[in-house]
């Protein structure tokens, strides 16, 4: 090939290629919510930001400006959308005091019963965790995670465990009450219980959206995450829903969520970027879909994240700093 026809080819991919990524821009905003295939793009974002980057640089050594300045701005729209997500928001709502206290959440995605439960039994045990919620947990499951001791850490318990994937549970440390959350049905169970934690009451959801990838009404899903309870009222307890959402901070169900009064753990404190699905994969996990979500006198400060056997999904431990919404909030506090 001669070097000119060698230049024609370098820079017609290169052109193909930040067309790609600029288009990315306008997909990521206006993508439709109905479509399989846009659902599994969308989580691939934080993805391409890094691929516009490097786009953007080697039309530049390339001295291909004109392209590379259509990949660099893709690029910057593309990072100020992810880098965020892995900065600490700064803006704890509430600050270590005599009325706060500390509360450990996790949830697991126990893939058709089958995480090991010596694993679920491990993690919290290790974590101390204080509340958990279940997605996919089975009758069976339910009786092999009781005989490996997690009835003895969390005896308090809300289930709607059914055969597949649509049995969810909530356990806790603390005794529970009814939240008086009203929960719309979905493909998959949901529960609601308020933890009478020692800091003060929490209301917590566990929620497991179905993915529009594997049901007939694909939008049902974005129905799903639309129709989850509100955040706290400005007078009432913490409230959490926790769980495996299908979704990323990419997908639009979510996104509008979160501009209510809502918070995503991770992204708060910097880990927003942290994969949380597939774990079973050779490739590392890439798509945050495990999400512990905030609101009210609450906040996270600190995360991790426990690949667990027999689930392709990461145990997802999230430490908070509750608030008693009952005790008022003095200045300066």
């Amino acid at each position: 090939m001669s070097p000119a026809r060698r230049s024609r080819v370098v820079g017609l991919l290169l052109g193909v290629a930040a067309a790609l990524v600029a288009l990315w821009v306008p997909f990521w905003w206006w993508a439709p919510v109905g479509s399989p295939l846009v659902f599994g793009l969308l989580a691939l974002t934080p993805v391409v930001a890094a691929v516009a980057v490097v786009v953007a640089a080697v039309c530049f050594l390339a001295r291909r400006r004109a392209v590379g300045a259509v990949a660099l701005v893709a690029a910057l729209a593309l990072l100020a959308v992810v880098v965020p997500r892995a900065t600490d928001d700064g803006d704890p709502t509430v600050t270590p005091g005599p009325d706060s206290a500390p509360v450990t959440v996790a949830t697991v995605n126990m893939k058709f019963g089958q995480a090991r439960p010596d694993a679920v039994v491990g993690l919290v045990r290790e974590q101390q965790v204080d509340v958990l919620g279940l997605q996919e947990v089975t009758p069976e499951a339910e009786q092999a995670l009781a005989a490996a001791g997690l009835r003895g850490e969390l005896p308090f318990v809300v289930s709607r465990a059914r055969e597949g994937a649509g049995g969810t549970a909530l356990l806790a440390r603390h005794p529970l009450a009814p939240s008086g959350l009203v929960l719309r049905e979905g493909v998959f169970s949901q529960v609601t219980a308020r933890v009478l934690a020692p800091s003060g009451p929490v209301d917590v959801v566990v929620a497991h959206p179905a993915a529009p990838v594997f049901r007939d009404d694909a939008a049902g899903w974005a129905r799903e995450i639309t129709n989850l309870p509100g955040p706290a009222p400005l007078e009432g307890p913490p409230r959490l829903v926790i769980g495996d959402l299908n979704a990323t901070l990419d997908h639009r169900p979510l996104r509008e969520l979160l501009s209510s009064t809502w918070s995503d753990s991770a992204a708060a404190i910097g880990a927003g970027l942290q994969g949380t699905w597939p774990t079973d994969s050779t490739l590392p996990p890439f798509a945050a879909i495990d999400h512990v979500l905030v609101s009210g006198p609450v906040a996270p400060v600190d995360l991790t994240t426990r690949v667990l056997p027999g689930t392709d999904h990461a145990g997802v431990v999230v430490r908070l700093l509750v608030r008693d919404a009952r005790v008022p909030v003095t200045p300066g506090a």
